[in-house]
């Protein structure tokens, strides 16, 4: 699914004094002899702020981005392109997501559907990192890092919001959030509600011999319910350590129906006999976490320990019940329906402890810690075929597998500033151990492997306004726990998915050359090696059927050039971020011809904000993609613009926002495959057209210091188990 909602700056109002006593008294005399009004400064935090190896997108308070998700604000990040099937690259880098600092190894849709859950309220800003040091995991060669919304000073406060919307159907937001500090005790919370239905519309036709093409079109309805929740507590144990505990957790549930038509057609003659497939299904997904951490600050020179423990569960029921009938060529029934179920429960589990240490160390900082992490993933799925009026177990699908995966990984990092110098370097080093094991089919492998991660950042500060930049870093991209597991996915008689136990972590190198000017220009030229590359491919089962699964290419190249130049125009009224990035790829398969492939691409994005009388706001934003190709997939040109307008009130304590997004729902994904011999063409429709009305108020002491953030050490891996 491709969104388009764009952050912008945030209108802040801010009351400042530096005068010495004796001058502030004799002003105030003055004013009240007057009877003058005091002065209220306004000040504009920019949309986008450009440093050397960082994007900062200010999101919080964006008419674009009020009652939309995460995935609508990152989707307009400059420089983040989507590749295709829910991958995403900063800079030509395959990309890594934290939230509030830790990291996500999701991919794909599992990726999409955690973003579109996080509202994109809760968000302050976003950190573009294109050349992240070693203590971030070393999955990802670029780092996306959400930051939520934090307050400041003692008192208490909240924020209430609540929002509604329409495209095809009803949407509607709501969500409550309170903070209480003293002086040493924090207390917080918060609960979130969503809920939205959205309409799919795929298309496929996929080619064969002697001018004969298989037609599968599908029409889908998702409803979902989401309720995320988080309450925590930090103490204060001296003035310098602190410890907290914080507890949260998601419950979705999501329903879905589904009309699938398939069918085989001669040219222009009349179409051969077809089927449908009806789809009816329901998800509940419930995944508590806790966390529990301690901080010290050993002294006033730099000394800090910070230790994080872990425990989270991941608790999943998936049920769906397909109907297939089938029809001859003059569309009357031919034989019995096809009646089959799913059943895939999942309970998943994982721990980790996490220990960092930094200290000034030869005129710079020293850098060091390490991670543990363990993972228990179980998947039972039971498919059952109905025969007569009997259920059946359908072994072909059937599958009970069980993944664990242990990580254990240390790293070592300096960082140093000597004249015009900025000097950071790193080594991470990560030793994997992965065992899966289907209990159905009685098969067991077992992988482990120790990989060395450096990493080195070179700044060259020429003056305030002009910044040079080398980096290099190497990063491996570990797969989604569901790409391992070999289960099948049932949609059609003529298309399924399955999962590769057999998958390989892709190894990364890239080298990136920039340039950044007054905070308004930003160029770089970058360059990247992958070897084992993860893909997606087709290929033949038996017959007409075709599966959908994975695999390791030998290796891949890319080398991308990107330029974004932001201004202020009308004397700061207007602000406008504009990015380009010209990216060229060349993928090297394993003796399949159609994976031996080359492509170039353009991405343009262009980002207003707007500042106008009677506390208004506006934004308005475009992206066009020419056409590219990433692995199998050639991916056609795309484009969409949005709008939003909001406006302060009750001296602003509140917000209305009202926003369309993908305003002239010109918003098709459109590409095609060559890959083992499956030669098809896509047509995706995935509703992208919305209004949006969103009311927020504040309440309560808006200066309240916000909770601490808990970075805790296994949000990686809790995106790995999938939407």
């Amino acid at each position: 699914m491709k969104w388009n909602i764009l952050p912008a700056g945030i209108m802040i109002m801010v009351v400042v004094c530096l005068c010495p006593q004796g001058v502030k008294a004799q002003l105030t005399d003055s004013l009240r002899r007057q009877n003058l009004q005091a002065v209220t400064v306004k000040a504009v935090k920019p949309l986008i702020v450009m440093k050397a190896g960082k994007i900062v997108l200010n999101v919080a308070e964006s008419p674009l981005a009020a009652g939309g998700t995460a995935l609508q604000v990152l989707l307009q990040a400059p420089g983040l392109v989507e590749q295709g099937n829910g991958r995403f690259a900063l800079r030509g880098k395959k990309v890594t997501v934290l939230l509030d600092g830790k990291s996500s190894r999701l991919s794909g849709e599992a990726l999409k559907e955690w973003l579109s859950v996080i509202p994109a309220g809760s968000i302050d800003r976003v950190e573009l990192v294109a050349n992240p040091p070693a203590r971030y995991d070393a999955g990802g060669a670029s780092v996306i890092n959400i930051i939520t919304a934090k307050n400041r000073n003692l008192g208490a406060n909240g924020m209430l919001t609540a929002g509604a919307g329409a495209g095809r159907y009803a949407r509607y937001t709501g969500g409550l959030g309170l903070n209480y500090r003293n002086a040493r005790l924090n207390i917080y919370g918060n609960y979130d509600y969503m809920h939205n239905m959205q309409y799919y519309e795929l298309r496929s036709t996929r080619y064969l011999a002697n001018n004969t093409h298989i037609a599968e079109n599908t029409s889908e309805t998702r409803e979902r319910d989401n309720h995320s929740f988080k309450a925590g507590m930090d103490y204060d144990i001296t003035r310098r350590s602190s410890a907290g505990i914080m507890i949260k957790g998601m419950l979705n549930y999501r329903y879905r129906q589904v009309h699938t038509r398939s069918g085989k057609e001669y040219g222009a003659a009349m179409p051969d006999s077809f089927s449908t497939v009806a789809t009816t299904g329901d998800l509940r997904l419930f995944n508590p976490a806790l966390n529990v951490y301690y901080k010290v600050d050993f002294d006033t020179t730099g000394r800090q320990l910070m230790v994080n423990a872990d425990y989270f569960d991941y608790n999943k029921a998936w049920s769906d019940n397909f109907v297939t009938d089938f029809y001859d060529e003059k569309g009357t029934a031919s034989r019995q329906p096809y009646l089959l179920r799913d059943n895939s429960p999942a309970d998943n589990t994982i721990i980790s402890l996490t220990v960092d240490y930094s200290q000034p160390f030869w005129k710079g900082k020293l850098e060091a810690g390490i991670k543990g992490t363990f993972t228990s993933t179980d998947n039972d799925i039971k498919w059952e075929q109905q025969i007569g009026k009997t259920w059946s177990t359908d072994s072909s699908k059937t599958n009970h597998f069980i993944y664990r995966e242990n990580i254990s990984a240390g790293y070592l990092g300096y960082r140093r500033t000597i004249k015009k110098f900025d000097l950071q370097a790193g080594l991470r080093a990560e030793h994997t151990y992965m065992k899966g094991s289907s209990v159905t089919l009685g098969q067991t492998s077992k992988r482990e492997q120790l990989n060395f991660f450096p990493t080195v950042l070179v700044l060259y500060n020429q003056s305030e306004e002009h910044q040079y930049g080398f980096s290099y870093r190497k990063s491996i991209e570990r797969f989604s726990f569901n790409i391992v597991n070999p289960f099948i996915t049932y949609v059609s008689q003529y298309f399924y998915y399955q999962g590769n136990p057999a998958i390989k972590p892709s190894i990364g190198h890239a080298f990136e050359l920039s340039y950044t000017y007054d905070n308004k220009l930003s160029a770089t030229l970058s360059y990247e090696r992958y070897t084992q590359v993860l893909t997606d491919i087709y290929r033949r089962d038996t017959g007409q059927v075709v599966v959908s699964t994975y695999a390791n290419l030998d290796g891949a190249h890319s080398v991308n050039a990107s330029l974004t130049y932001s201004r202020q125009l009308l004397a700061g009224k207007w602000q406008t971020v504009n990015t380009a990035i010209m990216m060229y790829s060349r993928y090297e398969g394993k003796g399949a011809q159609e994976l031996n492939n080359t492509g170039a691409g353009v991405y343009v994005n262009t980002s207003n904000t707007f500042k106008m009388p009677a506390g208004l706001s506006g934004e308005l934003s475009a992206t066009w993609y020419s056409p590219m190709t990433f692995g199998v997939y050639k991916m056609k040109s795309r484009y969409s613009m949005n709008a939003g307008i909001a406006r302060s009130m009750l001296q602003n304590a509140g917000k209305l926002t009202l926003s369309v997004t993908d305003i002239f729902n010109t918003l098709n994904i459109r590409y095609n495959v060559a890959s083992f011999g499956v030669i098809s063409s896509y047509e995706n429709k995935i509703e992208s057209r919305f209004i949006k009305l969103t009311f927020s108020y504040k309440f309560g002491n808006q200066r309240v210091k916000a909770a601490s953030s808990h970075k805790t050490g296994i949000e990686k891996e809790l995106r790995r188990m999938g939407g």
